[in-house]
């Protein structure tokens, strides 16, 4: 990343201040997210007003989405010597258009800005934040016990909630632990989850099948596995590429899934 004049970093942390969002600021100055994050986490301005204290937009499709997201890849953790909430979303590093894609969802329901941390020698990386806010946040959608991979799921029946809520989270659950090239199939070790995708898909008009791959033989968790006929899986295809553009989001489902 090159290096900008005193000058430049004057102006993108008066700008920060002034607007409270890097994207503003990266449109009005012409310069790359990264580098405007670089500078105002150096001068401490992030920390200071990134603060978040509620949802800034209420749009239950985006918040769907995010807790779908949360559900198939997220994880949260309190650390006590650094007494922050820290929020990590699990992705590949290659898959660019999805990291963009999800770090403006989280911009846009809590104008929290995010890092994309990348693991070295792997294709791992995860978007990492912190906030007390939106560590709890997702509690009020969500149950899990100890180990959050095997147990987590809705907090309500589905039809507790929206359609626009049904829709987000459908989407949100596909992009993380859902695959979607010719038979739409989506296997988890929590029973619960997959209960909510049967119920959600059903929600919708499909008619999902669901397996059991029985593991403890060798040691692990079995894998409850759901999937759709290929002609239903065309289908969710279209529904969700008609999710996204309900989001004004201009790429498709298997450009966000499998860029690479």
């Amino acid at each position: 990343m090159k290096s900008l004049s005193q000058e430049k970093i004057a102006q993108i942390t008066e700008s920060y201040q002034k607007c409270g969002s890097l994207r503003k600021v990266c449109k009005k100055l012409g310069i790359s997210i990264g580098s405007a994050h670089k500078y105002t986490s150096k001068n401490n301005i992030i920390n200071k007003l990134n603060i978040t204290k509620e949802v800034k937009s209420k749009d239950e499709r985006l918040i769907g989405l995010y807790i779908g997201l949360w559900m198939g890849d997220g994880t949260q953790y309190y650390e006590k010597h650094k007494r922050g909430y820290t929020i990590k979303i699990c992705s590949d590093k290659r898959n660019i258009l999805l990291n963009n894609f999800i770090q403006e969802i989280i911009l846009k329901i809590f104008a929290k800005t995010s890092n994309l941390k990348k693991i070295s020698l792997t294709n791992q990386a995860y978007i990492k934040f912190s906030s007390r806010y939106i560590f709890y946040f997702v509690y009020k959608y969500v149950k899990h016990d100890r180990n959050k991979t095997h147990s987590v799921g809705l907090k309500e029946d589905i039809n507790s909630y929206s359609i626009d809520f049904l829709e987000g989270c459908l989407l949100g659950l596909s992009l993380s632990d859902g695959s979607l090239k010719h038979i739409f199939y989506f296997n988890v070790t929590s029973v619960a989850l997959s209960d909510n995708m049967v119920e959600i898909l059903k929600k919708f008009q499909f008619k999902p099948l669901k397996y059991i791959y029985r593991r403890e033989k060798y040691g692990w968790k079995d894998l409850h596995m759901v999937r759709l006929r290929t002609e239903e899986s065309k289908k969710l295809e279209l529904f969700l590429n008609d999710v996204l553009k309900k989001l004004n989001c201009t790429s498709s489902f298997k450009e966000l899934k499998y860029e690479k």
